[in-house]
């Protein structure tokens, strides 16, 4: 003979709203997740929106590569005063501000000329950047995206 054991109902009801809980917990989480994920990917896509570069050079002196400083920001203005900044910083002495660019921008020099370029991905923006500059061994100095 098998026996039988008593469940009162009030123990099983208990039991099936410890379960409910659970399960409500993890959908919580997943909504959590799922918000902070999208509001992290969608705060990056608008930060990037409004960011500028800039390239400041100084190619008074006669050397393999120019004096340069690529500076970043959220404005226009931010980005050319970083360039112009870290332009002096390295050394130069007659630095002036080449470009400003909100996508990819680079720069290409032989020591003697200086090209530079803007573009919606950094290759053309290299590409346009050799293609402006006069020698016949320029190479990239420098390139940078948003």
């Amino acid at each position: 003979m098998g026996y039988q054991i008593y469940v009162p109902s009030d123990i099983r009801r208990v039991e099936h709203l410890q379960g409910i809980l659970i399960i409500m917990k993890s959908i919580v989480r997943i909504m959590l997740l799922t918000a902070f994920a999208t509001a992290a990917i969608a705060g990056g896509a608008l930060a990037g929106d409004s960011k500028w570069g800039a390239f400041a050079v100084d190619s008074s002196h006669k050397s393999k590569e120019p004096y340069y400083g690529v500076g970043g920001g959220d404005t226009e203005k931010e980005a050319s005063d970083y360039a112009m900044k870290f332009c002096n910083e390295e050394g130069g002495k007659d630095c002036t501000l080449a470009m400003t660019y909100e996508q990819c921008g680079a720069l290409a020099s032989d020591g003697k000329s200086i090209g530079w370029g803007k573009a919606p991905t950094k290759k053309k923006a290299e590409e346009q950047s050799i293609q402006g500059c006069d020698g016949d061994s320029c190479k990239i100095v420098a390139s940078d995206c948003n």
